[in-house]
Order: C-alpha cells, then sequence, then structure tokens
C-alpha cells in the first residue's frame, strides 16, 4: 500500500511538474514573439584612421613625424539595436545600439526583418556611455507602431532576476539566450560612464546594441560587452541611463552634461580611519578654472552629499552631477579636517565630444591621468625616470593616440619627463609654439614604443 502511495504521489507531482514547465514555454514563446520584431540588425561599414607601424630601434631616436602619418581603411562590422522610439508627425523610428557599433560608419543599413531594409542615419553618438541613436524612416513599414519595444525600470532591478538577451551574434538573426541578472553597479573600464548590469545571458560577438529583457517583456538594458575569455559575464547599460541619454541626443544632437572639475577616489577601507568617514569620495585633483574650484573645493576634501542626497561612492556622484543641468547652483557637502562644510558650487558643462580643445593641457582636455613613479618602481622598471599614466578619459586625445593604463611616458619630443609637471611643460611649450603633436617615447610591457598625441 506504501508504495502504491509514494508512486502515485511521485505521479502527481511530476504531472504538476510538466503542466508548469509548459506553461513556463508558453510564456517564455510569447514574450520572444513579442519582443523580437523590435529587435534590429544593424550593418555597418566604417572608416577608420590608423597608422603605419614605427620600426623599432635599439636607442634614443628623434623620429621624424613623417614616419607616422595616419591613413584611412573601411571595414564592415555588424551588430545589434532595438527599436524604441517612433515619431508619427516626421515618419520616423528612432533605434537605440551601442556608440561603438556604429562609431566611424560610412553606411549603416538597418534590417528589420527578411524582407525589410532601411538606410540608417546616426542621430548622435555618446562614447562616454557607448550610447547611440539611429533614425531610419517609417515610410512602407506598415507595423511600424507594433515594433517598439516597451522600456522598463532599471532602478528596480534586483539580482537573480530571470532575463533574456536578444541579439545577431556572429550575424545569426534574433538568437534569444536566456540567464539571470548576476549582479549590479558592476565597473569593468570600458566608458567614463559605467552602472552595468552583469548577467550570465550568453552574449557574442553581433549581440552589441540589442536588448536585456526582463520577464514582462520589457527592454532593461542594452548589451554591450564580454570579457575575452570568461564565461557567463556579460554586461549591459541600464534603460534609465540609456533612455536619458536618448532623449539628450534626440532633443539636443549631443548629451549636456553637468560637469564639476574633480578628479575623485573611493574610500579605501585604509582611509576609514584617517578621515573619519566611511562612506563618500575623496576629490584627489581639482581642475584649475573649473567650478569645483571656484566653489572652493580642495584637494582632500571628502565629498559626502550633494543637495542633501547622500553620496555612496565615485560613482554616485559621477552620475548625480551628469544629470544636473549646465548654470544650475548646487549645494557641495564636503567634510575638511574632520568638520563638515557645505559649499555652493554652479554646475558647469561637461566638454562637448570632439570639441577643440583650446588653451593650457589640462587632464580633462588631453584625457590624461598622469602620477610620478616611485623610486622603487623606477628601480623596479629599470628607468631612471618617467610618469606613469593611471587613467584614459573616452573620447580624447590620449584615448584616440592608442595610450594605456599602464603605460610609462619616458620623453615628449625626445625630452624626458621626471615628474608630472614636467610632462605638462613641455607639452604646453609645443602648443605655444604651434605644434598639433607630440611624438611620445613610451615604455610599455618591457619594450619601448613611440606614440603620437593629438595636442589640439
Amino acid at each position: 500500500m506504501v508504495r502504491k502511495f509514494l508512486l502515485s504521489t511521485i505521479l502527481i507531482i511530476a504531472f504538476s511538474f510538466g503542466s508548469v514547465l509548459e506553461d513556463l514555454q508558453d510564456e517564455i514563446t510569447k514574450l520572444v514573439e513579442k519582443v523580437s520584431p523590435s529587435v534590429v540588425t544593424i550593418f555597418v561599414v566604417k572608416e577608420e584612421k590608423t597608422y603605419f607601424p614605427i620600426p623599432e630601434f635599439p636607442f634614443d631616436f628623434d623620429f621624424p613625424f613623417k614616419f607616422n602619418r595616419p591613413y584611412k581603411r573601411k571595414e564592415r562590422a555588424i551588430g545589434s539595436g532595438v527599436i524604441v522610439k517612433y515619431e508619427e508627425g516626421k515618419k520616423v523610428a528612432y533605434i537605440l545600439t551601442n556608440a561603438h557599433v556604429v562609431k566611424d560608419a560610412v553606411r549603416i543599413i538597418v534590417k528589420l526583418d527578411r524582407h525589410t531594409e532601411k538606410k540608417g542615419e546616426i542621430v548622435g553618438i555618446d562614447t562616454k556611455t557607448d550610447i547611440a541613436v539611429v533614425k531610419i524612416s517609417s515610410e512602407g513599414i506598415k507595423d511600424i507602431e507594433d515594433r517598439v519595444a516597451k522600456l522598463g525600470d532599471s532602478s528596480k532591478l534586483k539580482v537573480g532576476q530571470v532575463v533574456f538577451a536578444i541579439g545577431n551574434p556572429f550575424g545569426l538573426e534574433r538568437t534569444v539566450t536566456m540567464g539571470v541578472i548576476s549582479a549590479l553597479r558592476r565597473s569593468i573600464g570600458i566608458t567614463q560612464y559605467e552602472s552595468f548590469i552583469q548577467t550570465d545571458a550568453a552574449i557574442n560577438p553581433g549581440n552589441s546594441g540589442g536588448p536585456l529583457v526582463n520577464i514582462e517583456g520589457e527592454v532593461i538594458g542594452i548589451n554591450t560587452a564580454i570579457i575575452a575569455g570568461a564565461q557567463g559575464l556579460g554586461f549591459a547599460i541600464p534603460i534609465n541611463l540609456a533612455k536619458w541619454v536618448m532623449e539628450q541626443i534626440i532633443q539636443h544632437g549631443r548629451v549636456i552634461r553637468g560637469w564639476l572639475g574633480v578628479v575623485i577616489q573611493d574610500i579605501t577601507p585604509d582611509m576609514v580611519e584617517a578621515l573619519g568617514v566611511r562612506e563618500g569620495v575623496i576629490v584627489s585633483q581639482v581642475v584649475k578654472g573649473s567650478p569645483a574650484e571656484k566653489a572652493g573645493l580642495k584637494v582632500g576634501d571628502v565629498i559626502v552629499a550633494v543637495n542633501g542626497k547622500k553620496i555612496r561612492d565615485a560613482r554616485d556622484l559621477q552620475f548625480t552631477i551628469m544629470k544636473i543641468r549646465p548654470g544650475t547652483e548646487i549645494t557641495i557637502t564636503v567634510i575638511r579636517n574632520g568638520k563638515k562644510i557645505n559649499l555652493k558650487a554652479v554646475v558647469g558643462e561637461f566638454p562637448e565630444e570632439g570639441g577643440k580643445r583650446v588653451g593650457k593641457a589640462t587632464p580633462e582636455n588631453l584625457g590624461l591621468i598622469l602620477r610620478d613613479l616611485t623610486p622603487r618602481e623606477r628601480e623596479e622598471f629599470g628607468i631612471p625616470y618617467g610618469v606613469i599614466v593611471e587613467g584614459i578619459y573616452s573620447d580624447s586625445p590620449a584615448e584616440y593616440s592608442g595610450l594605456q593604463p599602464g603605460d610609462i611616458i619616458l620623453k615628449v619630443n625626445n625630452y624626458p619627463v621626471r615628474n608630472v609637471r614636467e610632462f605638462y611643460a613641455v607639452i604646453n611649450r609645443l602648443r605655444e609654439e604651434g605644434k598639433s603633436k607630440a611624438l611620445l617615447l613610451v615604455r610599455r610591457g618591457g619594450a619601448n614604443i613611440f606614440i603620437t598625441l593629438d595636442l589640439e
């Protein structure tokens, strides 16, 4: 009797479980059918600037610029995108994708399905978040309104939620992968403004720009990056950030950001006792002439709040200031020498991408965060002088030059640089002489290479 009871119980459970799985499968299928029409394939022809290789020399040499002139080459690329907005009056549909998918494009074709292709036009690109907006004409697309994806709210996401990545990996259209949100607020060092959603839903080359979708069929992220060689590590831009960037681009043709003009660091465990605070960011540099300098911010100040909103870390401050309209007065609460004080600052506008950089060279307009080498590092690397690159700003001369964090700059136009002050002194002297480029001798991975830095 007991055996019969157990067997019947197992059969009932198995039947119920099978029914649940069938229902789940039906719901997933409906979700994919609902979202897939909004996902597009983006074919791109790019024109990129590159440089002829420089031969290596076993000795210092004032290398002539003529051997390092750029030339242009064209290449084809493929990515994904998602239709997120339709303006009936203009007969235009807007597509969210990644900046790296369409940057440097000379031709864009957007494929909606097997029978529908449209010429794409870039509305705007924001390399600081890796977001781009492309528009297409909706003429001849009868179901365009049904193709517009529903956008979710990425501020409500939790680790463990089920998500789906839809895109065109390796050109395989509308491929669907399933996983969970593995982590939130990730920073991996590929853009200037990062707060990625991490997921184990498989993302591959060609997925870039496609949607990350929740179980409600809402887009909660734009798939952006993977870590080479890793498994189950994909990253997506939260849709709230992507939506804010998109609205800025559609309205202004570019992103208008607030700017304070400080270089900041998170509070580490080693700093807690010395500073007497656990949250906030410490100011390590104040840009000359910036809103921060005018407000009276000083190196060593710990910023703990802006307009009463608590600042937990560098990302908090970065995103808070970014979204404040330039010209707005704000109250910055800082801890200075153990005392809490309030400072008034008028938020400036972050320098426009691609704008001409004039005046004195600074970390902001060159895009370089440098520091002096320590005596121990000079001994370890076997070099008598140099400055080390600690960080690179996106969309800057430093990024375009090919400089990388960890590089050691030894010489500028054959002038040795012993510290950061000397580096900027040489750069500014070259600018005053009307030079548009500087030739850097750089130590990378035990070998010396020459890199050209644009000074304009």
